[in-house]
Formats: C-alpha cells, sequence, structure tokens
C-alpha cells in the first residue's frame, strides 16, 4: 500500500479516539463503516452505535481518556498501542483495527497482561 493509504488509516484511527475523548461523536459516519463492530463491545454497532455510546460513556466517566502511543500498519491492518483510563488508573492496551473502503470496518481489543492491574 502506498503512503497515502497508511496515512489515511492512521487518520482514521486517531479520529476514532479523538471521539471518545472529546465526546464530539460528529465523525462518526465520515470514519467508521456502516457495519462497524468492535468486538470487545458487540453491542455498539455501526456509526449510530458509536455515537450513542460516546454520549453514555462520557456522561459516566468523563474523565476517561484514551492515549494512542503507536500507531502500526498499512492498508487495511492498523495495529493502535495506548492506555485506557482516568487519572493514574490506566490500562495499557493494543487495538487490532481493519480499514475496508477507507472506513473504520472492525476492531479487536488486547490488554496487556503482563502489567499489574
Amino acid at each position: 500500500m502506498d503512503a497515502d493509504v497508511t496515512r489515511t488509516a492512521r487518520w482514521l484511527v486517531t479520529r476514532y479516539f479523538e471521539m471518545w475523548n472529546t465526546g464530539d461523536a460528529s465523525a462518526a459516519e465520515e470514519i467508521l463503516s456502516p457495519a462497524w463492530v468492535d468486538h470487545a463491545h458487540p453491542e455498539v454497532a455501526g456509526p449510530d452505535g458509536v455515537r450513542q455510546a460516546v454520549g453514555r460513556i462520557r456522561q459516566a466517566r468523563p474523565d476517561l481518556r484514551f492515549t494512542i502511543d503507536a500507531v502500526l500498519g498499512d492498508g487495511d491492518l492498523v495495529a493502535v498501542a495506548g492506555t485506557a483510563g482516568q487519572g493514574t488508573a490506566s490500562t495499557r492496551l493494543v487495538w487490532l483495527v481493519r480499514v475496508e473502503d477507507g472506513l473504520l470496518a472492525e476492531m479487536w481489543t488486547y490488554r496487556d497482561m503482563s502489567v499489574a492491574s
């Protein structure tokens, strides 16, 4: 894949986590496939499901933040290493994201089990 595709995939995943950090989910249709599925949260399906979930989670946990440490991959598979948490209580995670037709299509979440909770 060329550099433009990599940049686009990087931009998509960065924008996805920005939605969660800011609570502004207005870009959901722009970045998510209509068939979007987060395998860690299969009840949150499609752009509308994500938009609703962002609102609920931000209201319940306004201090929740996602931090991206690295975005690896190109084209249709992107790995994102980072953290999710509130204040000093954060969990190291890796998200594997599949991109299809220029939109985020699927995500799998892996927790770093080597770090004590």
